[in-house]
């Protein structure tokens, strides 16, 4: 009874790998433009702070 609930328990811990594997790779391939489009306002953000710090103080 013992190796029958194990075998259970790791068929269910593989298909629960398969789908959240899955779904990370479902939600990078359609999330990736909105990614690309929020790493870059993030840079442009930085690069407006930095050039704050650096300006002079009149």
């Amino acid at each position: 009874m013992a190796s029958l609930t194990r075998r259970n328990r790791r068929g269910q811990s593989m298909v629960e790998y398969a789908v959240v594997s899955a779904a990370l790779l479902g939600i990078t391939t359609v999330g990736w433009p909105f990614l690309v489009q929020l790493l870059n306002a993030l840079h442009r953000y930085f690069n407006s702070i930095y050039y704050v710090i650096q300006s002079p103080i009149p």
